[in-house]
């Protein structure tokens, strides 16, 4: 039985050292507070209006608040799943995760942007969920993304861990980073710089502690 759960466990938080568990639990409080920071700069005034022609020419389609609603969840599995089974991909989601809200954070006090929202008359459940996403979240801290980086370096860990369910994620990930814009809370800029802020850090991370640790 023992053998058994080391083998499942064994790359996991409670295989891999004392050290190790100790650095995963202050990431998960890190990860924790750092996303509660979020509301405190949620608020104007603008500095920054990125609309453009393109975003004029996309439609709203409610039923993407779906997958723009499934980020918490994903975020949540994904980090318990890593934490249990890939400590250090754990590791390096969550440095990913901090550094881009950092950055992030960075944006949207210093040079803070506002999306313009669609008037929604629909009466259908989707178009009043999107009007739900509306009421609790203010239509400012834009660019970036984090909808669109956070997603973006769950997919690229996961790829990484399990490459055929990586790619099944990195699709439902192509949906939540496309619902930003089809939901109207972000703007293209916002989308194109989230995805680069993610891929740098994960980059950044998944070199300093994945592969550091394979050597």
């Amino acid at each position: 039985m023992k053998k058994t759960l080391q083998r499942v466990f064994g790359q996991g938080i409670f295989y891999t050292g004392w050290k190790n568990a100790i650095f995963s639990i202050l990431l998960v409080i890190g990860v924790y507070f750092t996303s509660q920071i979020y509301a405190l700069l949620n608020h104007g005034p603008a500095v920054l209006n990125l609309h453009t022609v393109l975003d004029s020419a996309i439609p709203v389609v409610p039923v993407f608040v779906i997958p723009y609603n499934s980020l918490q969840p994903y975020i949540y599995a994904t980090l318990i799943l890593f934490l249990l089974f890939k400590t250090k991909y754990f590791q390096s989601a969550c440095l990913s995760m901090i550094t881009v809200w950092f950055i992030s954070y960075g944006f949207y006090y210093f040079l803070q942007s506002e999306v313009i929202r669609p008037v929604l008359t629909g009466t259908d459940i989707f178009s009043k969920m999107v009007m739900n996403v509306y009421a609790g979240d203010n239509a400012f801290n834009d660019f970036p993304s984090l909808h669109t980086s956070l997603s973006t370096i769950l997919a690229i860990h996961w790829v990484k861990v399990n490459k055929p369910l990586g790619i099944v994620l990195s699709i439902w990930t192509a949906l939540i980073v496309a619902s930003t814009l089809l939901v109207k809370q972000h703007y293209i800029a916002d989308m194109i710089f989230g995805l680069a802020l993610a891929f740098g850090a994960s980059r950044l991370y998944l070199k300093l502690i994945v592969r550091k640790q394979a050597k």
